[in-house]
């Protein structure tokens, strides 16, 4: 995804020990955790799918140790939610539309989108590692891969995005949880560089930490379970002092207008979302 190869790699990317069996990456440990939690929340098949044991028992652990801060476990599921209800809306009207997602981990977005809109063609790009266990997943839960889903496996910051593209633009691409674990710098590269492969509507869909929600994060009854999650997954070094910040960062990156939304903002209309909903993360909506 970069223009500068060998550039040092996100610090969940990076090996560290693996305490709790899942994954010697912050990045593998991210993506269990996360997906543990989300099929105790919702266990839907995709969701149980892209879980094994190891993430099942920490995301429970996790959840016991949050008990009775219910907005921010709401959380886990609502920024997910709220990617897909952005995406829809940067797609709707568009016919022969290519969305593209980001490093994702174990969600399995680009998988529904696919479900979800037949003729929308949708491309998921991951790490190697992370693209052929996600297929091991889906194959093991006899879940088919839609025909219009391409996923493309690649060392990310290693070759510039248009390159893993081929040279296509999208109309929307999506990176969910991945900014806040570069340095700023690097997020306002990484936001130049998608801008490159959106077409001159597209839209980049992506979520920044600010100072405060980072404070929020040491309070409350789930501050121990964050604690834990934070250590296994690497420090989160993309923070953003506020909204305006935010703003600031992503024009600077060339898009011509950005809009930033709390979650609770996105999904107070979206009825399978249980509320009340912590405002853990920052939703910026790029537009080329």
């Amino acid at each position: 995804m970069s223009e500068q190869p060998n550039k040092q790699v996100s610090a969940a990317a990076q090996e560290l020990r693996d305490i709790l069996g899942l994954g010697k990456s912050g990045e593998q440990r991210r993506a269990e955790m996360l997906a543990g939690i989300r099929a105790e929340l919702m266990p839907k098949p995709e969701y149980m799918a892209m879980t094994r044991m190891a993430g099942r028992i920490i995301g429970s652990t996790l959840l016991r140790l949050s008990r009775g801060d219910q907005a921010k476990i709401n959380a886990v599921i609502a920024r997910p939610e709220a990617f897909r209800y952005l995406v829809r809306q940067a797609l709707q009207g568009k016919t022969d539309a290519h969305y593209v997602e980001l490093v994702s981990g174990f969600l399995p977005r680009a998988w529904q989108m696919a479900h979800e809109f037949p003729h929308l063609r949708v491309t998921e790009v991951d790490l190697p590692d992370m693209i052929a266990e996600k297929r091991r997943r889906f194959e093991r839960a006899k879940l088919p891969l839609p025909p219009n889903l391409q996923m493309l496996s690649t060392e990310l910051c290693a070759k510039p995005l248009a390159e893993i593209l081929g040279g296509e633009q999208a109309d929307a691409i999506s990176a969910e949880g991945l900014l806040p674990y570069f340095e700023l710098d690097r997020v306002q590269h990484i936001a130049a560089c998608v801008r490159q492969s959106l077409k001159d509507d597209g839209v980049f869909i992506a979520d920044i930490l600010t100072k405060e929600i980072v404070h929020m994060l040491t309070l409350g009854r789930s501050r121990q379970a964050a604690g834990i999650f934070r250590r296994n997954v690497g420090k989160w070094l993309g923070v953003v002092n506020d909204r305006a910040h935010a703003e600031e960062l992503f024009k600077a990156a060339g898009y011509a207008h950005v809009e930033t939304y709390k979650l609770s903002e996105v999904v107070a209309p979206l009825a399978d979302v249980r509320k009340p909903v912590a405002d853990l993360t920052l939703l910026i909506v790029a537009r080329r």
